[in-house]
């Protein structure tokens, strides 16, 4: 079985928070998201450019994007299936439903956004 969502009900349905920085599951603290000076929102503009090859020519755009700036980063490493088992199980002994209360995981906001 396979569901199609919205990116809310993708955080609902994963137990990651899908507010503020680490709102992207795969690349948790490995972003390049920053707050807007005025707003105080949060935003990934000019965030992608790192995932391009490294000879693109939208790395060097020096105009389009963050003006003056060349994106030289590499793309993050995404985790596999068991690097992401070894980081939720150092969470220890978790309690789920109703008895679960509304505490939160250690380093939350800093390295993770998991909820549940």
């Amino acid at each position: 079985m396979w569901t199609i969502n919205d990116f809310p009900a993708y955080g609902m349905i994963s137990g990651w928070s899908t507010l503020g920085k680490l709102a992207c599951s795969y690349y948790m603290e490995n972003n390049k998201a920053f707050m807007l000076t005025n707003g105080g929102k949060t935003s990934f503009f000019d965030c992608h450019r790192r995932f391009l090859p490294p000879n693109h020519r939208y790395k060097k755009n020096i105009k389009d994007f963050f003006v003056g700036r060349v994106e030289k980063d590499v793309a993050p490493p995404r985790l596999s299936g068991e690097e992401l088992h070894d980081v939720v199980s150092e969470y220890g002994d978790i309690v789920f439903g109703l008895q679960s209360g509304k505490h939160k995981f250690p380093g939350y906001g800093l390295t993770h956004n998991w909820v549940k």
